[in-house]
């Protein structure tokens, strides 16, 4: 019993809700938020407006028709209003009173309604109306053309123009003058003292006394400000009291004023009631919406805890599928009947323009009823754990994952890509059924149930597209990270399924492995490293000895040749010897960046000029013959200079020793287009043959002579690129030929000339 309480009592709350909903839907002022119940006031709001717009355009026009119509005061039905000249007869111009086109416009079925509108009765037999041109419009007197089209009309509509001129004339003179009205109006214009015209329903008051009614609005032709107390003031009121000047100056006033009291009964106090009875339905809408929303939250939230036990009932022991297929189904047979039977019922009791709402909360009661059915019915299953077990797409997706796991991607997203076409077209064409075959809730209600599972369809298959993409991005990511260096980069498998999960696992893999042996590489070089270094240094101390013994005995001034040739020989191998120890320990030093490097500004041009004097006399004895381009500025980079030298003492002499005899050596330095690069260039010709590529002349112990004639340790060029690659440089060898090139650049850090250079 106290279950069944609760749920009347949520639907008791839910109807209360809905009868709160159609409070506030067949309100005017529906879809405008609350802040308008509290801050608005009749004479802001937009019924006021359009009346008052309205009334404002009919006073003016009944200032642009009265002498048209009346004649000393009265309606002249005798007075010309047009005249016209019929197109299919030769005839002279005809003028027609107003008399005369009151009669046409009733015998084509226009007449005037209450309000003064114009309205149309079908007529049978209605006689065609002849084209006309009209050669002059008393209501008009002043008519802008802008073609020659323009002056021809039907008779029955310059009829019906008339009949509505004649309208908006009677709007002011039977509801504002002829009977009392809380609108006032005053419209005065002066030609002279005496030739005055004055439009009004209120002659006694003065101006100062309408503005004290309450709203009002004042416009002068010698002010171009408009005097209005409005909120909202009326538009193109200056405009039109301008336009309707008969006397073309400027001596003139409109005021309109508001008696806010509304004492008379006229259009406006039925509007302020209008107004003030739909604050209090759309209030009460309000209340009655938040009462029934908070009391259904409130029950439901009873019902959750009091029938969603873990006691499933026969609806939960069906499969997940098959039982939303159920609810489907009944919800759909359920709108049927409530559209044929409940619908028309209720119809009977309420007038047609409340017949839409009644028939979307019918059908929107039957919805939630049903999704609330169902909506416990998988709460007890999440209670019970058989929401997931107790799944048909479970046990598929078993299947379907262990069949996709040994396929292609290709092949996989062939297969899911036409399932989902093909179920995509199944619904597109069941929407398309219901629609066209289906009427009123059931047609509507179904093409909304298939619209929907096509959207969860299309939103399953993006999700999983996106996700499969997102596997992809990431395992993009991780080839990528490898590719450049990252070895340690792992992927976080904890979001990946299938296929790419296996894959993502296969990266890491090798990740694992490339980083196990850049470690073993690493370590490697370290030994290597630490075993150049230690032998260079256990070398260093006995080689120091012998140099010095050496230098001992040559002091001794021995005169026998031989043993003083043996001594020479002994001194140079043992110099070659020391050379090749400290050419170990830089280029080990060197390769590993194990160097302290004091940078400064050097100037590149005037370093190179050094270098080329030191070398000249060299250079000359194997008569080889130095070609310089050299720019007369100073270009000044940042650099070691004792390291920088090194490089270039190293290329001297690499070319020294290799370039052929009586050949030239080609030394150049220019600058980038942009002066933001300064690039170093020797070259020369090969005595030997360059049979090795550029990439092995940097490794140590290689020697471009193969034959190993001249004497070198192989480690010039390895010292020699990697110093300057420490120091922020490019090295770059080209061969072409025997041609032998060596390029070098350094970012510039500031140009001046030589004069310049010679003042700081």
């Amino acid at each position: 019993m106290k279950k069944f309480t609760i749920l009347i009592l949520h639907l008791s709350f839910a109807v209360f809700a809905l009868i709160g909903i159609g409070l506030m839907f067949s309100n005017s002022n529906y879809g405008r938020g609350l802040s308008w119940l509290t801050t608005e006031s009749f004479e802001d709001s937009s019924l006021f407006q359009e009346q008052f717009q309205s009334d404002i355009r009919c006073i003016f026009d009944y200032v642009n028709y009265r002498d048209v119509f009346e004649t000393n005061g009265e309606l002249d039905f005798n007075k010309e209003i047009a005249s016209i000249s019929y197109m299919s007869l030769n005839t002279s111009e005809t003028t027609y009173t107003l008399d005369e086109l009151i009669r046409y416009a009733k015998a084509q079925g226009y007449y005037l309604d209450d309000d003064y509108q114009v309205q149309t009765v079908p007529i049978d037999d209605k006689i065609p109306s002849p084209d006309v041109r009209i050669n002059w419009k008393a209501y008009q007197p002043v008519e802008i053309l802008t073609e020659p089209a323009d002056a021809i009309m039907s008779l029955a509509d310059l009829s019906k123009e008339a009949l509505t001129c004649l309208g908006n004339y009677y709007k002011v003179s039977n509801n504002l003058i002829g009977q009392p009205s809380n609108l006032y109006f005053q419209i005065y214009y002066q030609h002279t003292e005496t030739d005055t015209s004055l439009f009004t329903n209120t002659p006694d008051l003065s101006v100062d006394q309408l503005k004290a009614l309450g709203e009002y609005c004042y416009v002068s032709g010698s002010s171009l400000i408009v005097d209005s107390n409005f909120n909202i003031p009326p538009a193109g009121m200056s405009a039109m009291a301008e336009s309707s000047n008969p006397y073309d100056n400027n001596n003139y006033y409109a005021i309109i004023a508001l008696d806010t009291e509304y004492t008379q009964n006229d259009i406006y106090q039925d509007l302020e009631q209008v107004f003030y009875r739909a604050k209090i339905m759309y209030a009460a809408g309000v209340l009655c919406l938040f009462i029934g929303l908070a009391g259904c939250l409130i029950t439901l939230y009873q019902i959750i805890h009091s029938i969603t036990g873990r006691t499933l009932y026969y609806l939960d022991k069906i499969t997940f599928e098959n039982s939303l297929i159920l609810c489907a189904i009944c919800t759909v047979l359920a709108l049927y009947v409530g559209d044929k039977v409940i619908c028309k019922l209720l119809h009977t009791l309420f007038s047609i323009p409340h017949w839409n709402y009644i028939d979307m909360a019918v059908q929107t009661s039957i919805i939630y009823v049903f999704c609330l059915i169902e909506g416990l019915s998988i709460i007890r299953r999440y209670k019970a754990h058989t929401l997931w077990s107790n799944s048909m797409f479970r046990s598929f997706r078993k299947i379907a994952s262990l069949y996709f796991l040994r396929k292609k991607f290709t092949i996989r997203l062939a297969v899911i890509y036409s399932l989902f076409l093909l179920t995509n077209l199944l619904l597109f064409g069941g929407i398309f059924i219901a629609a066209i075959t289906s009427e009123g809730a059931l047609g509507m209600s179904l093409s909304a149930v298939l619209g929907i599972l096509l959207f969860l369809l299309d939103f399953w298959a993006f999700h999983n597209l996106f996700h499969s993409c997102w596997e992809h991005d990431k395992i993009n990511e991780a080839i990528i990270g490898i590719a450049d260096g990252n070895t340690s980069y792992q992927i976080d498998l904890e979001l990946f399924t299938g296929k790419e999960k296996v894959l993502a696992q296969r990266i890491n893999n090798i990740g694992m492995g490339l980083e196990s042996a850049l470690n073993e590489q690493v370590k490697s070089e370290r030994l290597k490293a630490d075993l150049i270094t230690n032998v260079s240094h256990d070398i260093k101390t006995p080689l120091t000895s012998i140099i010095n013994y050496v230098d001992l005995i040559k002091r001794e001034k021995i005169q026998d040749p031989k043993i003083q040739s043996y001594l020479d020989i002994l001194e140079q191998k043992s110099q070659r010897l020391k050379n090749l120890t400290e050419d170990l320990v830089e280029a080990s030093k060197a390769s590993s960046g194990n160097l302290k490097l004091e940078i400064s500004d050097i100037d590149l041009v005037q370093l190179v000029q050094q270098t080329n004097g030191e070398f000249e006399e060299k250079f000359d004895s194997r008569h080889l013959e130095l070609v310089t381009k050299i720019p007369e500025t100073s270009i000044i980079i940042e650099a070691d200079g004792r390291r920088l030298w090194r490089v270039l003492e190293n290329l001297y002499n690499n070319t020294f020793k290799y370039a052929m005899e009586n050949s030239r050596v080609y030394v150049d330095i220019e600058t980038s287009s942009d002066n933001s690069q300064v690039f170093f260039t020797i070259k020369n010709v090969s005595a030997s043959p360059l049979n090795i590529s550029p990439d092995e002349l940097t490794e140590r112990f290689v020697r471009g002579d193969v034959a190993r004639t001249t004497e070198g340790s192989g480690l010039g060029l390895s010292i020699a690129q990697s110093l300057t690659q420490l120091q922020g440089g490019t090295f770059e060898i080209i061969i072409d030929g025997d041609l032998f090139k060596v390029h070098i650049s350094f970012p510039i850090k500031h140009e001046s000339t030589k004069a310049e250079h010679q003042e700081i």
